[in-house]
């Protein structure tokens, strides 16, 4: 479906740009002095689409390893890259009782405890499966959400993932809590840790990956950065949401745009919406357009501005399930592009404004548009 289509089916798009995608994985890479990324596309590639990225990044870089964050999205992406130089890497506790799917599939898996690896290796037995299951090991140094703790655990996995036939060692990781952030302490305090623990337990640095967006950025002269794993520089935005200066100017991926499907004059007085927040205090023409907080216009959204023939205006009232009520400018024509991510004239609205106005960030915005937003290319 091109943009034309979408617009008229549904008054929405969601437009995503190749060019962009591998510009921003190209500059990423050079900036962190990196020679392999392991692209973060989990949550539907932060909401741009996962199999298009995947199969975007491989023909376009070369990229064969990819990162995601549930079995379902892992076979999805499997089914779209059946390349077996292709590895897909599925990140965060999964269930152990489907350690033989994801051998069978292709799948490799975080392992963020000893008793972990047991369970998952009676599974493998039971089912006899023929494939070894790709191992990550995970160090928690930090996030606090998965992985060794001391050398001794990480010792005692590693060992039983090297001795055992059902078990191939893919990778060893830790995941920084502030690297976006100016809690430099933190950050120094996590990477000491996985250092100590690598170094003597004398892991390959082949095996090591610990740079996300943020380390890679920001901090690639403190860390190893032969491979990196990154996700939200890909799509355009800096992670740091300010707190740094991305040293690379990435490019925005996504544009979020939209039709007015009804035109109509408010009148002094009138008010709209659920709990008629917002009454007009003079004539004024108004826009109804097909978006709501079930395609990902978060509620929180009531207020912000969106951009109507190159002019700003503003979302009038409580963004609603399917629809809201925007200012218009005059009486503009039924089928007048709206843009609420993206270019438009001489004005822009960046995702990160949309996050700032939300309270929120980036990821949350972009990864809760939802599937009934059409995907349209546009390059």
């Amino acid at each position: 479906m091109d943009k034309k289509e979408a617009l008229k089916r549904r008054g929405l798009a969601f437009l995503r740009s190749k060019e962009a995608l591998v510009s921003n994985a190209r500059k990423t890479m050079q900036a962190a002095g990196a020679k392999r990324l392991i692209a973060v596309i989990k949550a539907n590639a932060y909401g741009h689409g996962d199999t298009w990225a995947a199969r975007t990044l491989y023909k376009e870089l070369q990229v064969k390893d990819f990162a995601v964050a549930t079995v379902e999205e892992g076979l999805r992406v499997r089914k779209a890259m059946s390349e077996e130089d292709v590895a897909i890497l599925l990140l965060g506790v999964q269930p152990y009782e489907l350690a033989g799917e994801m051998a069978e599939q292709g799948l490799a898996t975080i392992a963020g405890s000893f008793d972990w690896l047991v369970k998952a290796k009676g599974i493998l037995v039971e089912e006899g499966t023929k494939r070894p299951l790709a191992i990550h090991l995970a160090v928690d140094t930090g996030m606090g959400r998965v992985g060794a703790k001391t050398e001794a655990e990480l010792s005692s996995m590693l060992d039983f993932v090297r001795q055992d036939e059902h078990f191939d060692l893919a990778g060893v990781m830790t995941h920084f809590a502030t690297a976006d952030e100016k809690k430099q302490a933190y950050y120094d305090q996590q990477l000491a840790d996985f250092m100590h623990m690598v170094t003597d337990l004398a892991i390959p640095r082949k095996y090591w990956h610990l740079a996300n967006s943020g380390s890679a950025l920001f901090h690639s002269d403190q860390i190893p950065t032969d491979t990196i794993r990154v996700g939200a520089a890909l799509y355009g935005f800096n992670p740091a949401f300010g707190a740094y200066e991305s040293p690379v100017e990435l490019e925005a991926v996504g544009q979020l745009v939209g039709r007015v499907w009804a035109v109509h004059p408010l009148l002094k007085g009138e008010s709209l919406s659920y709990g008629a927040t917002y009454t007009a205090k003079q004539d004024q023409w108004v826009g109804t357009v097909p978006i709501g907080y079930a395609d990902g216009w978060k509620r929180s959204l009531s207020g912000m501005t969106v951009l109507v023939n190159g002019t700003k205006q503003r979302v009038l009232g409580r963004v609603t399930m399917d629809q809201i009520v925007i200012s218009l400018p005059g009486p503009v024509p039924v089928n007048t592009e709206v843009t609420f991510i993206g270019q438009d004239a001489d004005e822009k609205i960046s995702i990160e404004e949309v996050a700032d106005f939300a309270k929120t960030i980036p990821h949350e915005i972009l990864t809760g548009i939802s599937d009934r937003v059409p995907r349209v290319n546009i390059d």
